[in-house]
């Protein structure tokens, strides 16, 4: 389910799955971030999902380094949410939520920033606030 996330099947508009992942990592980094702390089971889970998408050329702290010095260069991941827009369905939107709600509650704490971002996420992703929410309950379990 979640490789399919990172891994789209041909379509007339595939892309190409290394960008893709970058895009969703992006996002991920964002969130972890977000609260001034990048804790180590935030970056575990940052991690766990390049290695998904990490291809026999590419290593892992590799495309971290790259996701990082991005985040440092940029001002807006707008483009990045506006590329998933472009890319993505609507469960696969929704999968990346669940993948994000399970960031924010990576460190046990759900810091305030961390969730007002993922319901801006949610927003600018075109997903309901309410869909945002249901999935943030059936995750916090």
């Amino acid at each position: 389910m979640l490789k399919n996330l990172f891994k789209k099947t041909s379509t007339a508009d595939l892309i190409n799955a290394s960008e893709d992942a970058d895009v969703v990592l992006r996002l991920m980094f964002e969130i972890a971030i977000s609260d001034g702390n990048l804790d180590e089971s935030e970056l575990k889970i940052i991690k766990e999902r390049a290695m998904i998408v990490s291809g026999e050329d590419k290593k892992v702290s590799s495309i971290i380094k790259k996701i990082i010095d991005e985040a440092q260069e940029s001002v807006s991941f707008y483009p990045y949410v506006k590329k998933i827009n472009e890319t993505h369905n609507d469960n696969e939107k929704k999968d990346l939520l669940k993948i994000l709600w399970e960031l924010v509650t990576a460190d046990s704490i759900i810091d305030a920033y961390e969730e007002n971002l993922y319901f801006k996420i949610a927003e600018l992703l075109k997903i309901k606030r309410s869909i945002a929410n249901q999935i943030k309950q059936q995750n916090s379990a």
